[in-house]
């Protein structure tokens, strides 16, 4: 009787855990960015047509690449939320210089990784 006590309760905290995924919007903005990269990767057209990269893209390095740059985009992404939420409680305010700094450190680090 108490496996089964214990085998509903891990059911439900994974329930509950699939439910605080949906209600992410930092979890949702990771799985759109991973999905838009590696569909970018997936393909590309030449004047032949499309040229599909099945083998290329399922591989291990491949994956966790694209992973890398979802997860760092995400974490950039929580960083500017942060620093917008602390400096917005101050008295000084960070307009559209922020996103123009954020931006920067964006091209950078998209330079970082193709090099």
């Amino acid at each position: 009787m108490m496996t089964l006590l214990f085998g509903y309760i891990k059911v439900q905290q994974r329930m509950n855990m699939i439910k605080g995924w949906k209600n992410n919007k930092t979890v949702h903005l990771f799985l759109v960015l991973w999905v838009h990269i590696s569909l970018l990767n997936l393909f590309f057209v030449n004047h032949r047509g499309a040229v599909f990269l099945w083998q290329e893209n399922s591989e291990l390095n491949t994956l966790i690449t694209h992973f890398v740059i979802a997860l760092s985009a995400v974490f950039f992404y929580m960083m500017v939320s942060k620093l917008r939420v602390f400096f917005s409680n101050k008295k000084f305010a960070l307009g559209n210089n922020l996103f123009i700094l954020g931006s920067l450190a964006m091209m950078a680090l998209i330079g970082l990784l193709l090099v």
